[in-house]
């Protein structure tokens, strides 16, 4: 059930995406995904999905390393498929008995999906190619400014990156909790519906419970390290921006430019 989820999971390999400052790919990701909202359907979203490919081979990495991302999402996709071919007016297209197919309809349904592909797939590309602690460390350097309006930015990055990192672990121990109850006898999949309910909760309550004293123990962790906030904190790494995140950044602003002439 969990196997799959692959949120958040960076992959380590020697590429030239993976040696980029993630402030540079942090506002890169995010011109790109302004490029795949805005472009036209279709001349200019093949042209996103070349450089999309061109990210691929920059990561070094496979496209079947996305499919774990993709397959959680694909009933989502379908249902809205589905509603935009039955319930978008148009052109008649095809058409048996009751259900109407439009023109419209099926070109609306396409390019939703190609855009939705291309969002996860870059978001995916974004966390795959940097480790959460580099990803919260530049994020904290974009939000510095904010400090001057009273906003605890190295705490809200220190929540974030704890989330990240507890991700795993979570769903982790939800595998081990699950199969811990299939081995008592436990089925989830068949039975009434008070039965099946009854089951999520004897799932659900001791992951609660696993969760707060995860919880719980980072807390007295940190307290007992004397953590205080982001005051006096050094680094262990300095990022520190070079002509390659100049040329990446600027390059997808250039064809996030390019996209909208």
């Amino acid at each position: 059930m969990f196997r799959n989820i692959s949120l958040g999971q960076y992959i380590p390999v020697d590429s030239f995406l993976h040696q980029l400052d993630p402030r540079s790919k942090v506002l890169a990701t995010l011109f790109f995904i302004l490029a795949i909202f805005t472009a036209s359907f279709s001349l200019e979203l093949a042209l996103v999905y070349l450089v999309a490919f061109i990210l691929l081979i920059l990561s070094r990495m496979h496209i079947i390393e996305f499919w774990p991302t993709f397959k959680p999402f694909l009933i989502i996709i379908l249902i809205t498929v589905i509603f935009q071919l039955l319930f978008i007016p148009g052109r008649h297209l095809f058409q048996f008995y009751l259900i109407s197919i439009s023109y419209e309809g099926l070109t609306v349904a396409v390019s939703f999906t190609l855009r939705f592909v291309l969002l996860l797939f870059i978001v995916r590309l974004l966390t795959a190619t940097t480790t959460p602690i580099a990803m919260m460390d530049g994020v904290e350097q974009m939000l510095k400014p904010l400090r001057k309006l009273g906003l605890a930015v190295h705490e809200l990055v220190m929540i974030m990156t704890i989330s990240l990192r507890l991700i795993p672990l979570f769903i982790e121990e939800a595998q081990r909790i699950r199969n811990a109850q299939l081995c008592r006898g436990a089925d989830f999949l068949e039975g009434s519906l008070s039965q099946r309910l009854q089951l999520l909760f004897a799932w659900l309550l001791p992951l609660l419970r696993v969760s707060m004293q995860r919880a719980q123990d980072l807390s007295q962790a940190m307290e007992a390290r004397a953590y205080q906030g982001g005051e006096g904190r050094t680094r262990l790494q300095i990022l520190q921006l070079k002509a390659q995140d100049y040329l990446y950044f600027l390059s997808m602003i250039a064809f996030f430019i390019v996209i909208q002439v």
